[in-house]
């Protein structure tokens, strides 16, 4: 322990100098912490005959360092893509946001099973054409013609009521 308590003091400079490189932010340690470990980690991995041991530390923290970077942000996406979902679903809506039923009934009442899937999907629930297709077992290809078909009967409707 107290090895590489001596070894961890002689590669700090080099651990602050890839956070600083990076423009890390790390006010809990986190990052510091990891390329400590990472330090440690390499201690065992290593191989004198291949390259330099501070060549070998060096890159190895660049890489981790990387890697946690490309972590951090698929949990991002992750994140947003769940925040997204939650936004677009029916439980969280306000009463002023919940379309009108009657409307609703009338819409589906003038439009096909497939139409209807189409409108479901898209304009309620905010799904992708193909995702709507994977859960019809069609292509998206077919979803759009639903769509097209739909559109066209709304805007006849919508016409023929104006007047």
């Amino acid at each position: 322990m107290d090895e590489f308590n001596r070894l961890l003091n002689d590669y700090e400079p080099m651990i602050y100098h890839l956070l600083k490189k990076y423009h890390v932010r790390d006010p809990e340690g986190e990052f510091y912490q990891e390329l400590a470990i990472c330090l440690w980690q390499a201690t065992l991995d290593y191989d004198n005959e291949k390259m330099k041991f501070s060549t070998y530390v060096y890159n190895k923290m660049q890489f981790r360092l990387i890697d946690l970077f490309r972590k951090d942000e698929r949990k991002r996406n992750r994140e947003e893509k769940y925040k997204q979902h939650v936004e677009t679903t029916e439980q969280y809506k306000t009463e002023d946001q919940l379309p009108d039923k009657a409307l609703i009934i009338q819409i589906k009442q003038l439009l096909t099973e497939n139409e209807w899937a189409w409108f479901t999907g898209y304009v309620l629930k905010g799904k992708t054409l193909v995702e709507i297709g994977k859960e019809l077992g069609v292509s998206a290809n077919a979803v759009r013609h639903y769509k097209r078909s739909a559109a066209q009967k709304l805007k006849t409707k919508i016409k023929k009521s104006e007047k």
